[in-house]
């Protein structure tokens, strides 16, 4: 009985402290309470690439659109074929979101969800919907 009941707590409280998805425009609405945070979010990939950084690391960007409004999404690493996604299909993507992040001196990207994998967290890219 105990141990039914202490699993039913650890449950509730995990559910607790799930990060439930939102929309992009709902996103960039609450940019600055969500500024470093963890997030989850649902749109429609455009501009997708993966590409190589000049030190030879593979990472991936593309642009997630919702009604009205559009974040960037990069990702150490690659996705490979039924994970990488194709522009047109909508999917969600979890990771730190930045309002603005210095690149270099001469470079700065905004409103940015940073999907690349982080021990023990489940960042990365699903995708929900495909295309037409």
């Amino acid at each position: 009985m105990k141990k039914a009941i202490l699993m039913g707590v650890v449950l509730v409280s995990a559910l607790a402290f799930a990060v439930e998805a939102m929309t992009v425009d709902k996103m960039l609405k609450d940019q600055d309470a969500l500024d470093g945070k963890e997030v989850t979010v649902t749109g429609v990939v455009s501009d997708y690439r993966q590409r190589e950084s000049r030190a030879g690391n593979p990472y991936v960007n593309f642009k997630l659109k919702g009604e009205n409004k559009i974040a960037n999404v990069y990702l150490r690493g690659s996705l490979e074929g039924d994970k990488a996604p194709k522009n047109g299909d909508t999917v969600e993507v979890s990771g730190i979101y930045r309002k603005e992040k210095k690149v270099s001196d001469s470079f700065t990207v905004k409103d940015e969800v940073d999907a690349s994998p982080v021990e023990k967290k489940k960042f990365g890219v699903k995708i929900t919907k495909r295309g037409e």
